[in-house]
């Protein structure tokens, strides 16, 4: 083959497979002239902006510098003028000679809390090298959900249905954001950005053991996957314990998310798509309105009024004391001088006067309540908890707004009633700034005299479970295997049957938990009383657990030790507790 029909064909074949199509696309890259093959890259997996949670980043760091350095690689997202910036910064020891691929995520600020148009800055710095900074901007869907389609099913079908996504509403920049499956990221926090993803069912089967496990903690805790096979997909065939939601053929639910079935030609798919995505409900969309109004652990908290009557009095005691008085009584005619003594000593008085009067009426620290739905899930490739929380709190003085938790959530800051106290309300505006990496959190996440509410998620190992030893003359035999005292318990058999504990029960770990038929109502006064203190959407995704076969749900004696922690400075009032989960045993669900 000649040279110019090599030509000929790399154009062709770069035509149909963009370079952005074989990896993830590329936003940031820096040679270093003087040391040649030395160079930063960062690639993004789902486009370089999101309307909230968390998106995956790949640093590429590649070092013939001649001797060993410490890269300082810093992803920043916000725009002048923003309530909200937030920013991750990652630090990566590259040998001389070696290259350095790290996996990383960053938060994105809300949308309550953003624009449309997101600007990403990365800065990325070494010793003895040069440091560079460029900026990458992209418009955010205002009015669609995110989602990210894998290349498969976007080949001969994206650039379609991003045309008439922006011709139905130019503020909606494209359908959804190319990717490649095998660069799934192993880290479940990094799908927290989108709303959903479309995996076609080859690339699915082709996923490793990691990216499932992370695919599946996503939906867990509330995520959305659309699977498309060439013909009818049989759930069992997933491996995964799928419950039917009888609501629409082909959705099926997995704790608080879900996964739906669909059929494709294997070529192309139709415009009608679009209508199946148009009205997904948005994370962004929770977090800006589901805990303004009818949050019923907000209710519980109560509001705090702002009374300006103490600070009016203590300024006009100021105001008299440093004219007035200090003018015509302290440094009177004749001894104006004393000006340069006695308006220090009395502004000074005032300040301390008005730093105890905070101290008295706020003082050090916060008080919050918190409400947790912990999910038990033993399987073989899981053993895991997921633990979705949601919180509000108030601060007195602060010492320090940020915390260090020594391990990575989901966290993002939700938009409560407007008020003084609000610092992201018209009447308390105020510029914050949010620091994460690892597992520290720094910036003002709990500054003082304010309030704070936030939502959190996290994916954590667990050996703790409930045992499932078939039945006993009819009745289930279920053995706590929990660190905690059950106090409250309620089973749905995998027939649909419902069991309970009688209240007053104490099961202690390792004991039987003694199981009686429930009554003509079902489902106990407490676990109704726990979901109407989560917010709108976490609780119609509650229908998902309700209609679970071969579940649990249960109270223990401490609450507070399956709670996420935060600022140590908080002292939570109140932490109640739904935990739920799947008994480790041969039950199924039957159809």
């Amino acid at each position: 083959m000649s040279i110019r029909h090599r030509l000929v064909l790399f154009a062709a074949l770069a035509a149909l497979f963009p370079l952005g199509t074989l990896g993830g696309e590329q936003i940031f890259r820096h040679d270093y002239r003087e040391h040649p093959d030395t160079f930063v890259e960062v690639e993004s997996v789902f486009g370089a902006t999101a309307k909230q949670g968390s998106l995956p980043f790949r640093i590429t760091v590649r070092n013939h510098s001649g001797k060993t350095r410490v890269w300082t690689v810093q992803l920043s997202e916000g725009n002048y003028g923003r309530d909200l910036v937030t920013r991750s910064t990652f630090r990566i020891e590259v040998e001389n000679g070696a290259e350095v691929v790290r996996e990383v995520v960053l938060p994105f600020a809300p949308a309550f809390l953003a624009y449309d148009y997101r600007n990403l800055e990365i800065t990325a710095s070494a010793p003895g090298l040069a440091s560079e900074t460029r900026s990458h901007g992209e418009q955010t869907p205002e009015a669609f959900p995110l989602l990210a389609i894998s290349k498969s099913l976007a080949e001969r079908s994206l650039t379609r249905l991003d045309d008439a996504v922006r011709v139905a509403n130019s503020s909606n920049p494209s359908f959804g954001k190319r990717f490649d499956p095998g660069q799934l990221p192993v880290d479940w926090i990094g799908y927290t950005g989108l709303d959903a993803l479309l995996l076609d069912e080859p690339s699915w089967r082709s996923l490793s053991a990691a990216q499932r496990q992370a695919l599946v903690a996503w939906v867990r805790m509330g995520g959305r996957l659309d699977l498309y096979g060439e013909s009818e997909i049989n759930p069992s065939s997933l491996g995964l314990p799928l419950v039917e939601t009888g609501l629409t053929k082909g959705r099926w639910a997995l704790s608080l998310g879900e996964i739906h079935l669909r059929i494709w030609d294997g070529k192309e798919l139709p415009d009608s798509t679009i209508n199946a995505y148009r009205e997904l409900p948005q994370s962004s969309a929770a977090l800006a309105g589901d805990y303004q109004s009818g949050w019923g652990l907000l209710g519980d908290f109560g509001e705090r009024s702002f009374n300006p009557t103490l600070v009016f009095l203590l300024l006009l005691v100021f105001a008299i004391l440093v004219a007035p008085v200090n003018l015509f009584y302290l440094a009177k005619p004749g001894r104006r001088h004393r000006l340069f003594v006695t308006t220090p000593i009395i502004s000074v008085a005032t300040c301390a006067l008005i730093v105890l009067v905070i101290l008295f009426l706020d003082g050090i620290g916060g008080k919050g309540r918190r409400v947790v739905l912990a999910d038990l899930q033993p399987g073989p490739d899981e053993t895991r908890l997921y633990t979705t929380q949601e919180q509000i709190s108030r601060t007195g003085v602060m010492v320090s707004p940020g915390f260090e938790a020594g391990r990575l959530y989901d966290l993002n800051p939700v938009q409560i009633p407007q008020s003084h106290f609000n610092p992201f309300s018209n009447r308390g505006r105020r510029s914050s700034s949010y620091e994460i990496a690892g597992g520290r959190y720094h910036g003002d996440f709990f500054r003082s005299r304010s309030e704070q509410g936030f939502t959190l998620r996290a994916a954590e190992p667990s050996r703790a479970r409930i045992e499932y030893g078939g039945e006993e003359n009819g009745v289930p035999v279920l053995v706590s295997n929990l660190p905690q005292e059950i106090t409250a318990f309620h089973y749905r058999d995998a027939k649909g049957g419902h069991w309970t504990a009688r209240p007053g029960t104490i099961v202690a770990p390792g004991e039987r938990i003694p199981l009686e038929k429930a009554g003509s109502s079902p489902w106990p006064e407490w676990f109704e009383e726990m979901i109407d203190r989560f917010g709108k959407s976490r609780r119609e995704q509650f229908q998902n657990l309700i209609g679970d076969k071969h579940r649990f749900f249960a109270q223990v004696r401490d609450p507070a030790a399956f709670a996420l922690p935060t600022h140590p400075g908080l002292r939570w009032e109140r932490t109640d507790l739904l935990l739920t989960g799947t008994p480790a045993g041969a039950a199924s669900a039957e159809p």
